[in-house]
């Protein structure tokens, strides 16, 4: 019965996820066809069942967003992460990013889907969350600042030292006094802005992407095979300090030392840019100044109509057709053998071929490949593709209907798919 509810819910999303419901074409939210992968608190990932990814889709629905959500700590409880292995279009998000948290006993899901942030407030977790909500880490909702300590510089300096990489090893130098660490906020981006006289470079850490509570910032050098360049040294531990963030004209002949920013506030305002450091450096014989500052952004939230069009937009334009000779329930791979995907011109024709389909009472004979699977967005739709002569028929796999193809449309698709099988 829930299973039925959660699908009833489901078919009512096919406009606001990019699902369109046209005679014999009635795309629907097919969780079927994800996997999913929750990221927990403890760092541990886990595989989540198919009746939660249809619940996380229902959760991030467009319609229910907020403007605003209330200020406070928040708890995280996860973030799941949904793809669909048989879709050949890796670079592009297919759904929303789902972050769940909690504000002051309120449970709210953040969705991200690339540049579109949304949060909506929700009732009830996905079931796989139920037991993490009593051990959730508490994040600021706005990031906190200090200068380290003079133990810590000592400690910055001794890490920086370290081999890192592969030989001969780098020289790295850290500069001690520019030692700085933030308490990480819940969600949003840091913006590092290099300004010299040569250029003005903007470097981002997205807060999403470390889900660590702490980062550590430190200005330094490194020379390998005789060439020096400055960079921002980052550690989510204070050890180490790998991760870089570097200007792109960072190269340099000399660098004099840096002066710190005398005061900074203890919470960042979002939006105010705080200067950290000024330095001078040497590069063509020429003294060039270079300031460093940082920026804190929160994420705009989208709701409404405004968000509605945008998702819309998104996911109706990623489209994909694969034809197969098995189901694809339980495939993990688009590389299977059995399965034939198709090019954009020919996805594109299929998808108005079965738009303009007529509606009949018969079928033919099951096709070479007897199956074809449509995704738009989050849905999907499979037919049955059957031949009577030059006639050609898809049958809803689900209901049973039957649905004839134009006779010029029956002829091109009989000449694409079938002439070479």
């Amino acid at each position: 019965m829930k299973k039925y509810l959660i699908f009833s819910t489901l078919v009512i999303l096919f406009f606001l996820f990019g699902c369109e419901e046209e005679r014999a074409l009635r795309l629907q939210p097919a969780p079927e066809y994800y996997q999913g992968r929750a990221l927990l608190p403890n760092g541990q990932q886990i595989e989540i069942p198919e009746s939660d990814r249809a619940a996380i889709i229902e959760l991030c629905q467009p319609d229910n967003a907020i403007q605003k959500i209330p200020s406070g700590e928040r708890r995280w409880l996860g973030t799941v992460t949904l793809n669909q292995p048989l879709t050949d279009a890796a670079t592009e998000s297919t759904f929303p990013t789902a972050t769940f948290f909690t504000v002051e006993n309120k449970s709210y899901v953040q969705c991200q889907l690339d540049s579109i942030t949304y949060a909506t407030e929700i009732n009830t977790l996905p079931e796989s969350l139920n037991d993490v909500q009593y051990t959730a880490e508490p994040y600021p909702d706005v990031p906190k600042f200090r200068f380290a300590e003079p133990h810590e510089y000592e400690h910055f300096a001794q890490e920086m030292k370290k081999p890192i990489g592969n030989e001969p090893y780098p020289e790295r130098k850290g500069i001690e006094h520019t030692l700085f660490h933030i308490t990480m906020p819940f969600s949003g981006e840091f913006e590092l802005t290099f300004t010299s006289s040569e250029n003005k470079d903007r470097l981002v850490i997205p807060v999403e992407s470390t889900r660590h509570p702490y980062l550590s910032l430190g200005l330094g050098t490194e020379k390998s095979d005789e060439v020096l360049q400055y960079a921002i040294y980052t550690s989510r531990d204070q050890n180490d300090y790998q991760e870089v963030l570097r200007p792109k004209a960072a190269h340099i002949s000399q660098m004099f030392g840096a002066k710190t920013a005398p005061q900074l506030p203890s919470v960042l305002v979002p939006g105010h840019e705080y200067p950290l450091y000024s330095f001078t450096f040497m590069k063509n014989g020429t003294a060039h100044r270079q300031n460093v500052s940082l920026t804190y952004h929160e994420p705009k939230l989208l709701y409404g109509k405004e968000l509605s069009e945008q998702i819309h937009d998104k996911l109706s334009s990623q489209r994909h057709v694969i034809f197969h000779d098995l189901a694809l329930l339980g495939t993990e791979s688009k590389d299977a053998s059995f399965l034939q995907h198709v090019g954009q011109n020919e996805m594109d024709f299929i998808f108005d071929a079965i738009k303009r389909a007529n509606a009949t009472a018969y079928a033919g004979e099951p096709a070479p490949r007897p199956y074809v699977t449509l995704f738009q967005g989050i849905c999907a739709q499979t037919f049955d593709v059957s031949y009577d002569g030059v006639d050609v028929y898809v049958t809803n796999s689900k209901t049973g209907a039957h649905f004839k193809l134009l006779r010029e449309d029956a002829i091109k698709w009989y000449n694409l798919f079938e002439q070479n099988t």
